[in-house]
């Protein structure tokens, strides 16, 4: 018996579906069945032998203005790209075509060349084109995708004409490096993975930098990277087709919708332990806010109205440390990522992370990380 593709699809229950769908765009060379709609029957499976349970299998869907536009949305790929994010982002546009049930974005990636983009991940994502053949005309928003090293001036004057162009500029993680080096950033409120935030405020100091999630703030757009993606994306898309959309999306990808102001670490502290007494979560970001002038333990109890013992016995309890190792652990870990991502001297290094000495600076970096500070810098640059 020969069936159509539809009817293939058709006559399989919701859970091979997918399997179906791969096969035909495999063996048969119809790419467009992928996208196609399907009215699945209810469909019928037996669980602990008797109990039947009836499954159908519908995809929400919500409508649109019928005047949307088709907005183009440029990815450029810079060294460092992760896939997480990458593919977070392009899933959110993705699932907004298929709730709607018509086009409302369509995305270009770009390279410095032209050529492949390897990913973090050792995954390799081919670009359409160069990012100086890039028509700013033609493109709505432009995400900058890795590249916390990356600083070529061609790529630097490309993104320039292009925000000059009134392209709404973007980025993700560390994809902020660049928009900042080309000057795009300033006069903007934005945002990095917190990872990045202590060098990025040494590198750039006219910045207006925020931890949060992430921030949209008129035309530039930015987020911390792994999850965050997602949020911003759906943010986007509820500000210009509506919260109904973001939230059909959302739930297509089985996620929540955290708002920009959330905090980036916080929460997942949280999450992990099962629960974080607030009074905790305020220390740390007392420990984080005072790095270059540590606070005395003492200092800090008072500030948070509780007693010093009380302090210990919170960070022996959920934390299974002592407050001053920790803070120690948060100025060293401060001080790696400004060795690998910045340009200052050891010296002054060792006085942004409140060390009195270079060479007691010096001691605690091998002692904590097996290598001088040098060391450090040289493992970043190969």
């Amino acid at each position: 018996m020969n069936l159509l593709p539809q009817q293939i699809l058709e006559s399989c229950n919701s859970i091979h579906t997918q399997m179906a769908r791969t096969w035909l765009k495999a063996e048969l060379q119809m790419p467009a069945v992928l996208d196609a709609p399907v009215n699945l029957p209810e469909q019928s499976r037996v669980l602990n032998g008797d109990e039947r349970i009836q499954m159908t299998m519908t995809v929400p869907t919500v409508e649109v203005s019928p005047n949307a536009p088709v907005r183009q949305v440029g990815f450029l790929l810079l060294p460092g790209t992760t896939m997480t994010c990458f593919s977070s982002a392009i899933n959110v546009l993705r699932h907004a075509n298929k709730v709607s049930g018509r086009v409302l974005y369509q995305w270009r990636l770009y390279s410095t060349d032209g050529q492949p983009v390897m990913t973090e991940e050792g995954f390799e994502i081919g670009a359409g084109e160069s990012i100086e053949q890039a028509d700013a005309e033609t493109l709505d928003k432009l995400v900058v995708c890795g590249g916390y090293r990356f600083g070529e001036h061609k790529v630097l004057r490309s993104l320039k004409r292009i925000a000059e162009q009134g392209v709404q500029m973007g980025s993700m993680g560390a994809g902020c490096y660049p928009l900042a080096r080309a000057g795009l950033l300033d006069g903007y409120q934005c945002t990095s993975h917190w990872e990045y935030l202590p060098a990025l405020e040494e590198t750039f100091p006219q910045l207006n930098l925020s931890s949060q999630l992430y921030v949209v703030d008129r035309n530039r757009f930015s987020c911390a990277g792994g999850g965050g993606v997602q949020d911003m994306m759906l943010n986007l898309l509820g500000a210009e087709h509506g919260p109904e959309l973001a939230l059909a999306v959302s739930e297509m990808l089985i996620c929540g919708v955290r708002h920009g102001s959330e905090p980036q670490r916080g929460n997942c502290r949280r999450a992990l332990l099962g629960y974080s007494p607030p009074v905790l979560d305020e220390a740390i970001s007392l420990m984080e806010s005072n790095i270059e002038e540590p606070l005395k333990l003492q200092e800090l109890s008072d500030v948070l109205g509780i007693s010093r013992r009380q302090l210990e016995r919170l960070f022996s309890k959920y934390l299974n440390s002592q407050p001053s190792r920790y803070y120690m652990e948060l100025r060293l870990k401060r001080a790696r990522e400004m060795l690998q991502q910045t340009n200052k001297s050891i010296l002054e290094i060792s006085i942004a992370c409140g060390f009195s000495s270079p060479s007691h600076f010096s001691r605690s970096i091998k002692e904590r990380f097996g290598c001088p500070p040098k060391a450090l810098c040289k493992q970043a640059a190969a």
